[in-house]
This record gives structure tokens, C-alpha cells and sequence, in this order.
């Protein structure tokens, strides 16, 4: 019953209020959860996007730290490396020229690299050949006949070797001589060269003709005065004995004049031009370098040939110089043939200038045990000479370890346990490569095993 008051209806009670007021508790939850989530977006983007300031800060090095090395015993030794190339003992450059008339190239027989034996022409110069004999002797004069000496004997040597037998090994320029020279020239195909004056042999021959018959006619004079002598009257001279004396004097005028005709003969004939010849110590000889072609002029050098064992010539520049001496080992090494063989050094030389203007000491390098290896001829090698070694294994350490103190003294930092630094001063021996020998002042004080400060580096 109603008293005629009117009570406001609640939520519960109304059906149309209740469904409005769950929506806008879901709009409140879902708006939280949105906020929530950028909150969150917010957060991570703040972890992932740097300023920078921020950038700068976190790319800086880390703090500084030490770099060490470790003390060891080894062997030391010092070494210099340099290039160097391989040839025979001897090396002759040749440049054939002739006596008169333009010196052209007129054929090429050989190659550079190519081997050279006994006997073989080389080139043409105007129409000659140079021909390589065996020799220690180096050509330097014309050879004529009538000439004596050891390169006498040498052409000689070669010329039986070769199959054109001389007569005789003396070293005199004879007939037997000039008749093995024609013969070796002419199996060549060339003609001799021919020394003296021909004509001068033709009038000899003439002479001693005439001197003959003056012999033959004093002779016949004589015969018949003997046969039929005259009588002679007192006080005149007797006839035979005039015609005696008549052949006397005819027979030394024949043997004047075969006299003369021998000189000339002596020294006429087939001979041997410096142009056309060049003595090499050993065969097979190899030519290394080679300029001439055919129809140019000659040019020194015209040729270059080696002869002898291999050997291997370098250039030390003066830095190098003090720390080589005769004597040291040397590791010879082909990296292109992969061959390794021991040599020494064998010469080191004057100080000289090349046409670049670089100076250098040329140094020779034979080898020890063996012979080098005939496939090396003419490679570039790399050598190490080894130039100080220790006589056994010694403390060293590397030489970017050892400093000098301001009271001059030689030191080293050993690096300890707890990370500190300890001063060891020592007194520095032989140095090479990158290391150096040292010996502790305080006994004890640095041992292998030790490490030094060699360096400061970045911790990380």
C-alpha cells in the first residue's frame, strides 16, 4: 500500500540502467589496459633509442692495460736477408769489334740462357764469327804465327780437342798450328784470316830461287875449270880457286835468302783475331745476357757469358755492411723451385755506384757440401746470412721490453702476480730476431717464465 511517497528506483531494479553502466565499466578497463600498454611501448623504446650523448659514452675505450711477453731461453741469432741472383764463377762480357770496316751484326747463333760448348760461333760481326775456346788465360792480343805463350798453348789445346790436331802443345805459333787453325775454319764454313804480307812471301820464294840457281851456275863453273884446269901463268890467280870462291859466295847468298824467306814465312798465314775469339775457363759455359740482333750495330756488351760452378751474386746496401764479413753461412733459397742449399760468403767488395745512382757492396755467396743445383742457373734467390748466433740457448726477451733509465742503467718490467709491475735491471747481450739477450744484474731476479712489459693495450 502506498503512504503516497515515491522511492527512486535502484540499478538492480531497472533492467535499461544496468546495461549502461556495465558499458562504461568496460570502456574504463579497456582504456587502462591501452594506457598500460603504451606505458610498456614507452619503456622499451627508451631502452632501444639512444641519444648521441648515449653513443658517444658508450663506444669509449676501455681503461688502458699492459701488453707482456713471456721470458725464454732460445738460441739467438742475427740475420740479414737480401736478393740475390744465380750464375756461373766467371762472368765475361764480350764485344767483338773488328779491326777495320763497320762492326754489324750480321748473324746471332746463341740465346740468352742457351749453354755454349767448346768450339761454337756465338754471333757474326761483318761476315766473322766469335768463336768460344777453352782458356783461364782471357783473350787480349791478336794470336799470329810465330807468336808464343800460354794462350798460344790454350788455342792449341782447343784446336786438338776439337779435332784439328796442331802438332804440338808448346805454346809456339808454328806451321802445325796454322795448318789445325785453316782446317778448324774451314769445317765452320768461314775462311781464315791471314796475317803477313803475301807478297812479301812471293818475293822471298823468289829469292831463294835466284839464290839456287846462283849456287847451280857457281857449281857447273867449277866443275869444268876442275876438269879442264887452265894453265896458269906466275903471279896471276888461279881459276879454280876464284871459281870456288864464286860458289862459296853463291851458297851464302842462298842461305840469306832462305833465311829471310822463313821470317816471312814464320809470321804468315792463318791467324786468330781478338775479334773473333774469347777464352772461357769451363765448359759448358751459358750466355746470360744478349743484346745483338741482326743488323744493328755492335754495342757493348754485346754479350754476356758465365763459366764455372754456380755461385750467387748480391748487393748489400750500406746499412747491411758492418754486420757482414767473409766467412758467415747463408741459407740460399729458390721459393720458385723450392730448393733449399748452405753457402758461405765468399768476397764482399768495394763500395760502387750503379747507372741508377744506388750504391752498393757486391758480395759473393759460393755454396758448401754440394754444388748448387743446375736448375737454379740464372734464378733470383733469397739469402739469409746468418750474421751473430749464440753459442747455445740464452735468456732473451723481445727488444720492445728492454728500456733505458734516466741513471742510464738497461731495465725491464716483470710483470707480477697481483697484477703490479716490478723494475729488473739487466745488462743486454746479442740481439736478432726481434729479441735480445739479457742477463740479471740481481741473480735470480728474471727467469724464463717471467713476463715483461712489452707495450700498453686496451682492456676489455
Amino acid at each position: 500500500m502506498s503512504d503516497g511517497l515515491s522511492t527512486p528506483p535502484t540499478d538492480d531494479a531497472v533492467p535499461g540502467r544496468l546495461s549502461g553502466v556495465v558499458s562504461r565499466r568496460r570502456v574504463l578497463t579497456w582504456f587502462g589496459v591501452g594506457v598500460a600498454g603504451v606505458t610498456g611501448l614507452g619503456v622499451l623504446a627508451a631502452k632501444l633509442v639512444r641519444s648521441p650523448q648515449q653513443v658517444l659514452a658508450d663506444t669509449e675505450a676501455p681503461p688502458p692495460g699492459v701488453l707482456t711477453a713471456p721470458v725464454e731461453y732460445r738460441v739467438l741469432r742475427d740475420t740479414v736477408v737480401l736478393r740475390g741472383r744465380v750464375g756461373a764463377g766467371t762472368s765475361i762480357e764480350v764485344t767483338p769489334v773488328p779491326a777495320s770496316g763497320p762492326a754489324v751484326v750480321t748473324g746471332v747463333r746463341v740465346g740468352a740462357g742457351d749453354e755454349v760448348v767448346l768450339g761454337a760461333v756465338l754471333v757474326e760481326v761483318s761476315g766473322r764469327p766469335l768463336l768460344a775456346l777453352a782458356g783461364e788465360v782471357p783473350a787480349y792480343r791478336d794470336l799470329r804465327p810465330g807468336m808464343t805463350g800460354k794462350d798460344v798453348a790454350q788455342l792449341q789445346q782447343s784446336l786438338r780437342s776439337l779435332g784439328h790436331d796442331p802438332g804440338g802443345t808448346t805454346g809456339t805459333f808454328g806451321p802445325g798450328t796454322k795448318r789445325a787453325l785453316k782446317s778448324f775454319y774451314s769445317s765452320l764454313g768461314y775462311e781464315v784470316a791471314v796475317a803477313g804480307d803475301e807478297r812479301a812471301l812471293i818475293d822471298a820464294d823468289r829469292q831463294v830461287t835466284a839464290a839456287e840457281r846462283a849456287v847451280q851456275v857457281a857449281q857447273e863453273a867449277l866443275d869444268r875449270l876442275r876438269a879442264n884446269p887452265p894453265a896458269v901463268e906466275p903471279g896471276q890467280p888461279d881459276p879454280v880457286a876464284e871459281a870456288e870462291r864464286q860458289l862459296q859466295y853463291a851458297r851464302e847468298d842462298l842461305e840469306a835468302a832462305k833465311a829471310d824467306r822463313a821470317e816471312v814465312e814464320r809470321t804468315t798465314g792463318p791467324m786468330l783475331p781478338l775479334s773473333e775469339y774469347v777464352f772461357l775457363p769451363l765448359f759448358p759455359a751459358r750466355v746470360e745476357q744478349l743484346t745483338a740482333r741482326v743488323g744493328a750495330p755492335v754495342e757493348p756488351p754485346l754479350l754476356t757469358l758465365s763459366s764455372g760452378a754456380l755461385v750467387v751474386r748480391a748487393r748489400l746496401n750500406p746499412g747491411q755492411r758492418e754486420l757482414i764479413s767473409v766467412g758467415m753461412p747463408v741459407e740460399i733459397l729458390s721459393e720458385l723451385h723450392n730448393i733449399t742449399a748452405a753457402g758461405v760468403v765468399a768476397s764482399v767488395g768495394e763500395l760502387e755506384q750503379d747507372e741508377t745512382g744506388l750504391r752498393a757492396y757486391p758480395m759473393l755467396v759460393t755454396p758448401v757440401d754440394a754444388p748448387l743445383d743446375e736448375r737454379l742457373a740464372g734464378a733470383d734467390v733469397r739469402l739469409t746470412v746468418q750474421a751473430a748466433a749464440t753459442e747455445g740457448e740464452v735468456l732473451v726477451v723481445p727488444i720492445s721490453a728492454v728500456y733505458a733509465d734516466a741513471d742510464g742503467a738497461t731495465a725491464v718490467l716483470k710483470l707480477l702476480d697481483d697484477g703490479t709491475q716490478q723494475r729488473v735491471v739487466v745488462v743486454a747481450g746479442v740481439s736478432g730476431d726481434g729479441y735480445v739477450a739479457v742477463t740479471p744484474v740481481e741473480q735470480g731476479a728474471l727467469v724464463a717464465g717471467d713476463r715483461v712489459v712489452v707495450g700498453a693495450g686496451r682492456t676489455s
